[in-house]
């Protein structure tokens, strides 16, 4: 309802007490009964409350006054936004047992978390966010729109400096924490490779003592984030000290690869419907947070093997 929408972001409630279900950001593809919330960027988000209220909105957020039928007023739409975000979190907690899995890195973090999505599937209701939806925006929304019987989030969060990862972890508040890479991505606002890291390593400094850090082993700026936290710290890769190790590798004529496995929950093998051999690297860490979470390793492969990425 709106008014448990102001009670969570400590806003006004103007009009009257709507039934909501979900939220969006995008006024083009409001769906019936969704919180609309406008977000102050390249263009001004309040400019399409009235378009968000033809496709159906059931009510939408504001900074500004407000343009008729249910509004919750708020000083700041994005950051009621994660205050929501990380309302609807907590919302979950009895359903996912602390199943919370958030995946960054500089490259492959948004086809790692389609495939722990499709790894966890076959033993979990699991959502996750819909393409990158992986800022302070996208993050909190992927959340809310999760249904009500899910059982684990898988939430990738991307980095635009430094504070940005450790501001989605508060709203998130992930057990698990995946990290891909660092690369030269996003310099500019760090620095430098190892300002990449710096930031990136927010993920795992999150994570409580309770959690698990699964780390690229073949990454040495990854693979040293491993300093950086109490929680327990699992590899993957293709060294051989890794936990869960590629043994083999073979490309095919379409350029999918046929892997080999060695994990501490026995050996499988990897048919990649997706091209090339990073896919199957990016597969060693669904295969871990499978792993992790007590699911079957075989079904986990057999699932990540067939999946989509996005």
């Amino acid at each position: 309802m709106a008014a448990d929408v102001a009670r969570a972001v400590a806003g006004e409630l103007v009009g009257s007490n709507a039934h909501l279900s979900g939220v969006s950001f995008d006024s083009r593809t409001i769906s019936p009964g969704q919180l609309f919330v406008p977000i102050i960027d390249k263009r001004d988000g309040h400019e399409f409350i009235g378009d968000a209220l033809k496709g159906g909105a059931g009510a939408y957020l504001t900074s500004r006054e407000a343009q008729g039928r249910t509004a919750i007023k708020v000083d700041d739409t994005v950051v009621a936004l994660q205050m929501l975000g990380t309302w609807g979190r907590v919302r979950l907690d009895e359903q996912l047992q602390q199943r919370v899995v958030a995946v960054t890195g500089s490259v492959g973090k948004t086809s790692t978390k389609d495939l722990i999505s499709s790894g966890l599937s076959v033993a979990f209701k699991t959502h996750a966010n819909e393409r990158s939806f992986n800022n302070d925006f996208g993050l909190p929304t992927t959340i809310l729109n999760a249904p009500d019987e899910t059982q684990v989030l898988v939430l990738e969060m991307g980095m635009r400096g430094f504070g940005e990862i450790a501001k989605l972890c508060a709203v998130a508040d992930p057990q698990i924490g995946v990290v891909t890479a660092v690369a030269n991505a996003h310099t500019e606002r760090v620095g430098s490779i190892d300002g990449v890291a710096r930031a990136k390593r927010e993920l795992i400094e999150a994570l409580p003592k309770t959690g698990t850090a699964i780390l690229n082993r073949d990454d040495e700026r990854v693979w040293a984030m491993r300093d950086a936290t109490t929680a327990t710290v699992m590899s993957y890769g293709a060294d051989l000290s890794a936990d869960v190790r590629m043994t083999s590798c073979i490309i095919d004529d379409q350029g999918c690869a046929t892997a080999n496995v060695a994990s501490p929950w026995g050996e499988v093998e990897l048919r990649m419907k997706v091209a090339g051999r990073h896919m199957a690297h990016n597969a060693l860490a669904a295969l871990c947070t499978a792993g992790v979470l007590g699911v079957d390793l075989r079904l986990a492969a057999a699932a990540v093997s067939g999946a989509n990425v996005s």
